[in-house]
C-alpha cells in the first residue's frame, strides 16, 4: 500500500482504529477456585516466677521470718489454671515444710509457702487441696506467694537455698 503525502496521518489513524477493534475481539478466559482460610485457637499460658528472698535470718531469734513475691501468669481467656508449687531441692522437705539446703554444708533451714497474707494457708501440689486455681483473663495476672522461716532454727552462718518448680494445669 503506497501513501500519499499528506495522507500518512489518516493512514496512521485508520491503522490504529483497526488494532483496536482487533484487539478487543480477543476472548480472556477464566476460572475460579476456592481457598479455604481457617485457624485453631489452642489454649496456652506463660508463667514467670521471681526469686523469694528472705533477707537474713538471725538462728537465736525469736521472730519469723516473713518474704514475699510473684508469679505472673499469662493464659488464654476462659480457662481454669491451678498453680502448684513442689516440695522444692531440699531433702526431707515436704510442701508443707520445705527445707532449703546450706551452700556448701549440710544444715537445713525449714521454711514454708503460703496462699495468703496471714501464712495460714500452705501452697502445694495437691490437686484441689493446697494448690490454687484462677480463672484466667486474657491478660497477665499477678499472684503473691508468701513465705514464712520459724524462728528459733538452730543452724550454721551461711548461705541457704532451695529451688521450687511452679506447675500450670489449664
Amino acid at each position: 500500500m503506497r501513501v500519499l503525502p499528506g495522507r500518512w496521518k489518516q493512514a496512521v489513524a485508520t491503522f490504529m482504529a483497526c488494532a483496536a477493534v482487533f484487539a478487543g475481539a480477543q476472548t480472556i478466559l477464566t476460572t475460579n477456585a476456592v481457598m479455604p482460610v481457617t485457624m485453631e485457637i489452642v489454649q496456652s499460658c506463660v508463667v514467670r516466677a521471681s526469686d523469694l528472698d528472705f533477707g537474713a535470718y538471725r538462728s537465736n531469734s525469736a521472730a519469723a521470718v516473713l518474704g514475699q513475691t510473684t508469679l505472673e501468669l499469662h493464659c488464654s481467656a476462659g480457662q481454669v489454671a491451678e498453680i502448684a508449687l513442689d516440695s522444692g531441692t531440699g531433702i526431707g522437705g515436704g510442701t508443707t515444710r520445705r527445707r532449703m539446703r546450706q551452700e556448701p554444708g549440710g544444715d537445713k533451714l525449714d521454711y514454708d509457702l503460703y496462699q495468703d497474707a496471714g501464712r495460714t494457708v500452705h501452697w502445694g501440689d495437691r490437686s484441689g487441696n493446697d494448690t490454687v486455681e484462677v480463672p484466667t483473663s486474657g491478660n497477665v495476672q499477678t499472684l503473691t506467694i508468701y513465705g514464712k522461716i520459724p524462728a528459733s532454727q538452730r543452724v550454721r552462718d551461711g548461705s541457704y537455698s532451695d529451688e521450687i518448680t511452679v506447675s500450670v494445669f489449664y
